[in-house]
């Protein structure tokens, strides 16, 4: 039973991912060998209301220790090693323990010069002054996990939407014209350290000026993309590296201009194609505050089908070549 009857005791609770069973045995362990040496007992908080069988509390704690593995950190642990790292935590715990008012219910340890008697007397513990019982103080100890805990940690799943704003060139070639798409996009993306991604877009491009007039040209986009953070997707800010296909629907039309070797008017004419695009993608974050991030992306690609507009015979512009591209938006965190 902890504690053991008649034991002045310290009621200890865990918080964060990164407090795995084990991580929290080796802390008890090493937390109670110390607080032993003063008469007092360390016991982990535990739901006890569905267990009839569990073996009845003995008296209220002194105190409460609350130690939360988390990234706002008063005490960083990165540079400890792993199986430093309950040690670590348990010196913190006690140096704000010997800091604080548990300091008066804390006896001194026997000292080995002493007789066995005498320092059986000196480890009684300290009477405790009734309104010192009753005041169920609470020390917390904010810890940031370093690598080794960070990778003992569950994988945080995160939902998130976005909207950006979006430009990209596509360079065409010798006989095709670039052309520059202006937009935006909606997105939604889930996952953790390695996310799936999709979004739908629409674009303008300006007109290009052809033989025998100009072509105005429009896509509606569609695309899925996976990409693989750099940091966790919680941290403040961040990148990441990924990839992404896109499905574009393409409309071209011809704004015919007066034919100077004719004499007339040329004709017009409109049309649409599917192309697609396979693209690498580069992107950060950074955190606004809430749920709020501001991201941004750079894109490098080239079409698997490319789409072209013609002027009588000869091709003037259209989704060909090397295509670049930036994105700058807004995103929510919708569930993590």
């Amino acid at each position: 039973m902890c504690p053991p009857a008649g034991t002045s005791w310290l009621r200890v609770t865990f918080a964060g991912d990164a407090f795995g069973a084990p991580l929290r045995a080796r802390v008890i362990e090493q937390l109670g060998a110390d607080l032993r040496r003063h008469g007092l007992a360390a016991c982990e908080k535990t739901e006890r209301a569905a267990d009839t069988t569990a073996e009845p509390v003995e008296g209220a704690p002194l105190a409460e220790i609350g130690l939360t593995l988390s990234p706002d950190a008063v005490l960083s642990l990165a540079s400890v090693p792993r199986d430093a790292l309950a040690l670590s935590i348990t010196l913190a715990a006690e140096e704000l323990l010997h800091a604080s008012w548990i300091e008066a219910a804390l006896a001194p340890p026997p000292s080995a010069a002493l007789p066995a008697a005498a320092a059986t007397a000196i480890t009684r513990p300290k009477p405790v002054p009734a309104a010192v019982q009753a005041m169920n103080a609470e020390t917390i100890v904010r810890l940031s996990p370093g690598p080794e805990a960070e990778r003992a940690t569950p994988t945080t799943m995160m939902a998130q939407a976005a909207l950006l704003g979006a430009v990209e060139r596509s360079t065409g070639g010798s006989a095709v014209a670039g052309q520059t798409d202006l937009g935006g996009d909606v997105r939604f993306s889930y996952g953790g350290r390695l996310a799936m991604s999709a979004r739908f877009g629409i674009r303008a491009a300006p007109d290009v000026t052809s033989v025998h007039g100009a072509v105005h040209g429009s896509e509606l986009l569609a695309g899925l993309g996976l990409a693989y953070a750099l940091v966790p997707r919680k941290a403040s800010w961040g990148g990441e590296l990924g990839v992404r296909a896109d499905a574009l629907d393409v409309t071209f039309s011809g704004v015919a201009s007066p034919s100077a070797s004719a004499g007339e008017s040329a004709k017009g004419a409109s049309g649409s194609a599917l192309g697609a695009v396979v693209s690498g993608v580069v992107g950060g974050w950074g955190r606004l505050g809430g749920p709020w991030r501001v991201v941004a992306e750079t894109t490098l690609g080239a079409p698997v089908r490319a789409v072209t507009a013609s002027d009588a015979g000869a091709k003037a512009t259209g989704i060909a070549g090397v295509s670049v591209g930036v994105g700058l938006g807004i995103a929510a965190t919708l569930a993590e």
